[in-house]
């Protein structure tokens, strides 16, 4: 702090109070002693920094225990009619609140906002955690500053940067349902997923339904030749050609993400389940008859939030040498519409 006050000819406690906004500094000396701290390569020791405060008894919470929750969505609140994003930013805020820390919602699409502004308006609060929502573009790349955070994200929408993640096993959860489908008496099961939904969860619920439909790998436990998969990716374009491919490939069950294929199929006459079976990847409690898999997105963020805290007590920020990510298993969750034959 003394070499940022020499260089920038100010007082030592004037850089401290600029460096903290203080409204009783100009608005030309903050940004000129900011801009100095910046080309000297200054950054405060939170952690030492938050005592301080706390000591003098300014305020009981501070920065360093607030996390930047980041959305990019066309709106500031478009993530949360999303039921499952919903349930994953209520796990990040129940165990960063367990663990002494809160969460401070921050959106991209703010007026003017961009990702270096975002970026230095966060250092400069002393904000150095960030979790990063599930976005609605899959890989489009966030050019945030990150040297200067430790930073997570949720599932597997973010690939630019790579960053540690959480996030559903999808692999296993696709085996675990199709495993379901075989011992309760199911021979030919649909895969129909909306093609987007596949690539933000990394392909992996397809990989598992390849694997049986090829055979390349024999699911434990169950005959291959008494049991066949089938897939069927769809867009908004091609959603009407559901039932068609059920009836074509004479399904008795079909798994499913989107409760709109079974609408599309209930709308083209198909019962479900006399019809034909359905079950669903991202079992929801508003829906208790549909059975499926529920994925745990409060754990989801509870892990996320466990992972940052950890980075942010060590020290570490910028973006991983080694980036991690930590798998939740989902469960099944039984229902009417799966029974057994």
């Amino acid at each position: 702090m003394k070499d940022v006050a020499d260089a920038a000819g100010v007082s030592a406690s004037t850089v401290c109070r600029a460096l903290n906004s203080n409204p009783q500094i100009p608005a030309a000396t903050r940004e000129r002693v900011q801009a100095v701290a910046d080309k000297l390569g200054y950054s405060p020791d939170p952690l030492l920094s938050a005592f301080a405060s706390r000591r003098r008894g300014r305020k009981l919470n501070s920065e360093i225990t607030t996390i930047g929750y980041l959305t990019n969505f066309g709106t500031r609140d478009e993530w949360r009619e999303n039921s499952f994003y919903r349930a994953c930013y209520c796990g990040v805020e129940d165990r960063a609140k367990r663990m002494g820390y809160r969460v401070e919602h921050f959106w991209l699409g703010e007026s003017e906002m961009n990702a270096e502004r975002l970026s230095r308006i966060l250092y400069h609060r002393g904000i150095l955690g960030l979790c990063v929502a599930p976005q609605p573009q899959v890989r489009e790349p966030l050019a945030l500053d990150w040297e200067r955070f430790s930073a997570v994200t949720m599932g597997y929408s973010v690939m630019s940067p790579i960053l540690h993640r959480s996030s559903a096993h999808h692999f296993h959860a696709i085996r675990e349902v199709l495993h379901r489908l075989y011992h309760r008496g199911y021979k030919r099961v649909g895969l129909c997923l909306f093609s987007d939904t596949s690539r933000r969860v990394d392909e992996l619920w397809l990989s598992g339904a390849l694997l049986a439909q090829k055979h390349r790998l024999s699911l434990e436990g169950i005959d291959e030749h008494k049991f066949e998969t089938k897939i069927f990716l769809f867009h908004d374009s091609t959603l009407s050609q559901v039932p068609d491919w059920c009836a074509r490939e004479k399904l008795d069950a079909v798994i499913s993400d989107n409760l709109v294929v079974l609408h599309a199929l209930e709308e083209a006459g198909v019962s479900i389940p006399e019809g034909v079976a359905f079950a669903t990847l991202n079992w929801e409690g508003s829906n208790p008859d549909i059975a499926g898999i529920d994925q745990r997105p409060g754990n989801i963020g509870a892990a996320a939030i466990d992972m940052l805290i950890g980075l942010i007590q060590r020290g570490e920020r910028g973006l991983p040498e080694v980036p991690l990510t930590t798998m939740v298993e989902g469960a099944w969750v039984d229902g009417a519409s799966v029974p057994k034959l």
